[in-house]
This record gives C-alpha cells, sequence and structure tokens, in this order.
C-alpha cells in the first residue's frame, strides 16, 4: 500500500525525532513499514503472554506496560513501546493499555530486524537509541550505585595470541548472545592494550570511535562533571557511553594493572551486517540493561 504525501511527512517527523542519527534512506525505507494505530482510552494495544509481533512507536497520549506481578511502566509521545520483548523474543510480561486518547506507528517485529541487519548505519542508529536512555539512566542513578571493590593486583600478560582475543571477548557481556563467528571476527581485528596504574586509557576529548573490552584487571571512567564508575574484565569501557557517541565526556585510566582489546567501531558494524547475532545479542545486552535500572529507578526513594 503506498502511504499518502501527508501521512508519510508525519512519519518522517516521528522518525527523525526517535532515530535522529538514522540515514535518511532508511526513513524512506521504514515509513513503508508502518501502520497507524489509534487506542481509545482503556483499550490494550497487545495482552500479556502475547508473542512481541510487533511494537509501537507512540506519537501521541499515555500508555501503560502492566501486569499484576511487575510494576508498571508509563510512556508518553515519541517513545518506542514493546521493543524489549522483540529484541528478546520474549512472550508479552505486561499488557500495554492506552491511559488517554493515544496515536502510534505500528512495525512487525521482523520487518524491523531484516532493516537493521541489512543496513549497518540503521543498526548503529537503532543501538544509539537504546544506548542514550540508558546512557541517561546511568548518569541519573550512578551516585546510588554499587561501587565495585578492587580486585587483587595480578599480573596481565603482555602478549596476545588469537585464541587468547577469542577468550577474552567470550567474557564480554555485550558479546554473550553474539555467537563464535562473530567473536572470532572481532578477535581478528583487536588490537590488545596493557596498562600500568593510573595509566590512562583515553582522555576527555577522545574520538569515541572504538569500543574497549577489559580483558583483565580493572578500569575507572571518569566523566567531566565528577561521576565515576568501575569497568571489570569483560565490560565495555564507558558502557552505554560507548554506543552513543558519549564516551569523548570520558576518561579511562587503570587502577591496577589491565589490558582492553580495542575494537574500531567501524568494523564492529561491518561485521553486524555479517553475523545477525552479533547485532540482536548487542541490543538484547542494552535492552536488559535499561530494563534493570528502569526498575531500579522506579524503586528508588
Amino acid at each position: 500500500m503506498t502511504v499518502a504525501d501527508g501521512q508519510r511527512v508525519k512519519r518522517e517527523l516521528t522518525l527523525r525525532s526517535l532515530f535522529p542519527t538514522m540515514p535518511a534512506a532508511a526513513h524512506v525505507r521504514l515509513i513503508e513499514l508502518l501502520e497507524d494505530v489509534e487506542l481509545a482510552a482503556g483499550e490494550l494495544a497487545f495482552k500479556e503472554g502475547d508473542l512481541p509481533e510487533h511494537f509501537l512507536f507512540l506519537i501521541e497520549g499515555r500508555v501503560a506496560l502492566e501486569s499484576a506481578a511487575l510494576q508498571s511502566v508509563e510512556f508518553s509521545g515519541f517513545a518506542v513501546v514493546g521493543v524489549i520483548d522483540a529484541i528478546l523474543e520474549r512472550p508479552r510480561p505486561r499488557a500495554c493499555r492506552a491511559l488517554e486518547a493515544s496515536k502510534a506507528l505500528r512495525i512487525r517485529s521482523a520487518d524491523w530486524f531484516d532493516l537493521l541487519e541489512d543496513n549497518a548505519e540503521v543498526a548503529r542508529a537503532a543501538v544509539r537509541n537504546f544506548a542514550s536512555q540508558l546512557h541517561g539512566l546511568w548518569q541519573t542513578l550512578a551516585p546510588r550505585l554499587p561501587r565495585r571493590s578492587e580486585p587483587p593486583v595480578a599480573p596481565v600478560q603482555s602478549a596476545w595470541e588469537i585464541y587468547d582475543k577469542i577468550l577474552a571477548l567470550r567474557q564480554a557481556t555485550f558479546l554473550r548472545r553474539a555467537g563464535m563467528q562473530a567473536i572470532a571476527s572481532l578477535a581478528a581485528v583487536a588490537e590488545t592494550e596493557v596498562l600500568q596504574p593510573g595509566e590512562a586509557l583515553f582522555e576527555v576529548g577522545n574520538s569515541g570511535e572504538d569500543f574497549f573490552v577489559v580483558a583483565g584487571g580493572q578500569l575507572e571512567l571518569l566523566h567531566s562533571s565528577g561521576l565515576h564508575f568501575t569497568h571489570e574484565v569483560g565490560d565495555v569501557v564507558g558502557g552505554p557511553a560507548a554506543f552513543c557517541n558519549a564516551l569523548p565526556n570520558y576518561a579511562a585510566l587503570a587502577t591496577v594493572p589491565s589490558a582492553v582489546l580495542r575494537i574500531p567501531q567501524q568494523e564492529f558494524y561491518d561485521q553486524a551486517e555479517e553475523h545477525g547475532r552479533l547485532l540482536r545479542g548487542t541490543l538484547a545486552f542494552l535492552a536488559l540493561e535499561l530494563e534493570a535500572l528502569q526498575a531500579a529507578n522506579a524503586t528508588s526513594p
């Protein structure tokens, strides 16, 4: 079905608000995949236990994800609703109910993932969108997040073969669902950096064009505002900041003898085009982290 000009403009404006870094060409393709949905107050967009066959881009109004067993989560205009269930491929743990008359655009989950896996730039925009939400919460909750204890000081190997890199990347939290082929491909392009205590991995103002995975030791991440976070083996340095172009606002230094694997972001997204599980696994990691922080934020005093 061809989208009318008026609808096309409204959809384009919605997509630009939701995904400002997504290429315009991707908007053109995405527009054709969307379906208009209007919800009356009290109407359900989907029920608890439903399969996540679609999700919503909310344009106007308010909706809530509700369950008798779980805390409710509310969304207002220009929010993505129900996508976490699609990413995690799980039955809906909550129903989606309109709190007032609302308008949304609906997309089939399968169409969305096909679009992401066909284009590295679209994939990058989707990852940035999730990571931006997560990063905002991460900074808000930073003073209340538990501090990690300093690990025992241990020597870190200086020579890293491809097999060592593969083993290290298998411990990376954001790669746990990536699959061995993708991990081996990333290991082939990863470079190792060994740091002594107090040595900086990067300073504020760095390019932010690489991912750094902690392969040994511990690093402290310092924000220009004074916030600080600890990263240990398996963490990507910067957490969500590494995925949403916020890393240049941070510095990172080793607190004990440490090693990191540097992966160019462009290489990562190129590999995501070749290995669908790499993209889905990264989105699943961000989705689970976002859910955990949303729950922590909802229960915080």
